[in-house]
């Protein structure tokens, strides 16, 4: 007659599944707290008058946990304002409007901070102001103008309204670029030799007509190249060493060469302010992995980060994973977040923390990142908020 009725022992083992359910519920909807601090074990030195900080393999904070929002998404079918292909970087202006680099449609499409479209900078071909391969966007310089780079040797310059205004040719293959308050740039360019076949990536300063003006740095640039009957066949593997730069506040720069862990910190006026390094050895290719060079050779060795990205707070994150893969019809597209180690303004190995795929940009709590969406074949740019971002560790 009591069939219907839950006895006492598994009635407890309900209500204690029940309780667990809505605490994982509960727990989920709260934003990550303030990281626990822990005793830095690093060494403050001086070389050469320049401030070293010499971190340790563990971080300050630990494992810290974005609490990402997205909060925004362009993109889609059917409206060719918003239909992307080959999106190849993601920039926000002061007022935060948003540039969506759409390379192989040879143009970069203006949104306002809220989405709606604005307008359409550029068009494919080869005169004043258009595209054939734009990549990188910037802002700054003379008049905070807009530069769009294009061929990887050209920049072509676009006031406020997105209206051309000159062009720059540098004198060599440009990685990266940054415009300056004098007119002129810092850049990482590319140069090689066909006939000892080697590279080198090396930091500029670059005058307003392309010219390079001061070497600040230089670094061998491990491409694959062999001859052939036809010339220089060169391969990327993805796994070069490579020079990394990104701004910092107050005309600061921050560079690194994958091969070692160190970063320099170096001032408006290129003297070294700072240098960073954390004591990490450089991970080993595995037997797996060195099956995907086919008969290209390969190093033992990896290298120790594959990016470099700063906030307005003057943070450093430096990527350790090579997160691309190439994807038919896209090119090298991101399919797993940035895992990045992140380093205070004064050098301090703060943390270790996730990124979405390809975050281009971080200014205050917002994320400007893309995807592509492999099934549907639409790419999208995204605007993300960190909701525990006045949690993130400064020192």
């Amino acid at each position: 007659m009591c069939s219907n009725l839950v006895k006492p022992r598994a009635f407890i083992g309900l209500v204690t599944v029940v309780f667990f359910i809505l605490l994982a519920m509960v727990m989920a909807e709260v934003p990550a707290g303030p990281a626990q601090k822990t005793e830095w074990k690093g060494r403050v030195l001086t070389e050469d008058g320049v401030r070293v900080a010499v971190n340790p393999a563990e971080p300050l904070y630990g494992l810290v946990k974005l609490n990402l929002q997205e909060e925004l998404r362009i993109g889609g079918e059917g409206d060719d304002r918003i239909q992307f292909y080959r999106v190849r970087d993601i920039a926000a202006d002061p007022q935060g409007n948003i540039y969506v680099d759409d390379m192989s449609n040879g143009r970069v499409q203006v949104f306002d901070p809220a989405g709606a479209f604005l307008r359409t900078i550029g068009r494919s071909g080869q005169g004043p102001g258009e595209f054939e391969n734009p990549t990188l966007v910037r802002f700054g310089g003379e008049k905070g103008s807009i530069h769009v780079m294009d061929r990887y040797r050209r920049v072509n310059l676009f006031d406020e309204k997105g209206v051309f205004m000159r062009s720059v040719v540098f004198d060599g293959h440009l990685t990266s670029y940054f415009p300056d308050a004098s007119g002129g740039f810092v850049a990482v360019i590319t140069k090689s030799s066909e006939e000892d076949l080697s590279s080198f990536h090396t930091l500029c300063r670059v005058n307003a007509e392309g010219k390079t003006q001061a070497v600040l740095a230089q670094f061998p640039y491990t491409l694959y190249m062999e001859k052939t009957g036809g010339g220089i066949l060169s391969v990327s593997t993805g796994f070069e060493l490579s020079l990394y730069a990104a701004p910092l506040p107050g005309d600061a720069l921050v560079y690194g060469y994958s091969g070692d862990y160190e970063l320099v910190v170096l001032g408006a006026d290129g003297r070294r302010l700072l240098v960073v390094r954390k004591d990490e050895p450089r991970p080993e290719f595995t037997a797996e992995e060195k099956k995907e060079f086919r008969r290209i050779p390969v190093p033992k060795l990896k290298p120790v980060f594959f990016g470099i990205l700063t906030d307005s707070e003057g943070r450093i994150y430096v990527q350790k994973n090579q997160n691309l893969s190439v994807k038919r019809g896209f090119g090298p597209v991101a399919t797993a977040d940035k895992e990045v180690d992140v380093f205070s303004r004064d050098g301090y190995y703060l943390c270790r923390t996730a990124l979405p795929p390809n975050a281009r940009v971080i200014r205050g709590d917002l994320v400007y990142s893309y995807f592509v969406d492999e099934e549907q074949g639409i790419e999208y740019a995204q605007r993300f908020r960190i909701r525990n971002y006045s949690d993130l560790p400064k020192k």
